[in-house]
C-alpha cells in the first residue's frame, strides 16, 4: 500500500507509515489506505495491531500536498466547499478505522509527531514513545483549528485544562512531558527499546483470549460516550449475551498452567 508497510507476525498486524524522506507526512494516499489496512489485518485474524513510522519520525503532520489543496479551494463556491467537507470526512474516518476496529492499536512513536500525527494516536488505544519524542498540536500556528480528532479525543485522554493549554498554545512537549500528562503510558531510552518494548506489549494481548479483549475495547469506548448507569447496563447485556462458560475455563487453566511453571522454575 502506497506510503504504508503492512507485515504480520505471530497474531500481531503491523502498519508503518513509510515516508521517511518526508517525515511520514501523510498524504491522500496514505489516509485512504489506512482503513483498508486495518481491515485487511483484522480480517487476516490479528489480534492487536502496532502503529509506527519508518525512520526518525512517527509523523510530523498532514502533507503539504494536501494543504496546498485546501488553499486552492475557494470557500465562496459551495462545490469546493462541499469538497473541502468530503476530504475533512475521508480523513476523519480514516483516523476513526483505528477507534472502530475490534482489536487493540498500540502506537509506538519516535521523533515528531505533530498534528495529523496527534490526531492518530489520540484514536489508538495504547500510545508509547521515546523519551525524547516531540508532541505537537500545531493547527493553531497555520491558521486552523484542528478537524481531524484531536479536539474531540485529547481531553479525554490528558484532562481538559492541559488539552486546551496544548491546542491553544501548540507548544511542543517532549516523550517525558508526554508521560506525565499521560498522553503516552510509558517512554523508552532509545527507537529500539521502544519498539522492543511495544512488541513484547503486543505479544501479552495477543496471547489473552480475544474475545475478551474485545470486548473490553468495546465497552470501554461505549463507557467514554455514555453515562455510567447506560454503560454498566450495557455490559451486563453484552456479557449476558457473549460470555461462554468454555472461554472462561480455558483462561482459568492457562492461568493455572502459568503459575505451575512460575513455581517450577523456584
Amino acid at each position: 500500500m502506497s506510503g504504508l508497510e503492512v507485515t504480520t507476525s505471530g497474531g500481531i498486524g503491523f502498519i508503518a507509515f513509510n515516508r521517511p524522506k518526508r517525515g511520514n507526512a501523510v498524504n491522500l494516499e496514505m489516509w485512504r489506505a489506512l482503513p483498508q489496512a486495518v481491515k485487511t489485518l483484522e480480517d487476516g485474524g490479528a489480534k492487536v495491531i502496532v502503529l509506527s513510522g519508518k525512520g526518525k519520525h512517527f509523523c510530523s503532520g498532514i502533507d503539504l500536498g494536501i494543504l496546498k489543496t485546501i488553499l486552492e479551494i475557494d470557500g465562496n463556491k459551495i462545490e469546493d466547499a462541499l469538497k473541502f467537507r468530503d476530504l475533512v470526512l475521508m480523513m476523519q474516518g480514516s483516523i476513526t478505522s483505528l477507534e472502530k476496529c475490534s482489536v487493540p492499536v498500540v502506537a509506538a512513536i519516535q521523533g515528531c509527531c505533530y498534528g495529523a500525527g496527534i490526531d492518530i494516536i489520540t484514536a489508538c488505544d495504547i500510545r508509547y514513545s521515546t523519551e525524547d519524542a516531540k508532541f505537537c498540536v500545531k493547527e493553531v500556528d497555520v491558521g486552523l483549528a484542528a478537524d481531524l480528532g484531536t479536539l474531540q479525543r485529547l481531553p479525554k485522554i490528558t484532562g481538559d485544562g492541559v488539552a486546551r493549554e496544548l491546542c491553544l498554545t501548540a507548544r511542543v512537549i517532549s516523550g517525558l512531558e508526554a508521560q506525565r500528562v499521560h498522553l503516552v503510558n510509558q517512554t523508552f531510552s532509545g527507537e529500539e527499546e521502544l519498539l522492543s518494548g511495544v512488541t513484547e506489549v503486543a505479544r501479552r494481548l495477543a496471547e489473552k483470549d480475544e474475545y475478551a479483549v474485545k470486548g473490553t475495547k468495546h465497552v470501554l469506548l461505549h463507557a467514554r460516550e455514555n453515562a455510567t448507569e447506560s454503560s454498566l447496563n450495557y455490559v451486563a447485556m453484552w456479557n449476558t449475551a457473549l460470555l461462554k462458560k468454555e472461554q472462561i475455563m480455558t483462561q482459568l487453566a492457562k492461568q493455572q498452567q502459568q503459575k505451575r511453571k512460575s513455581k517450577a522454575k523456584l
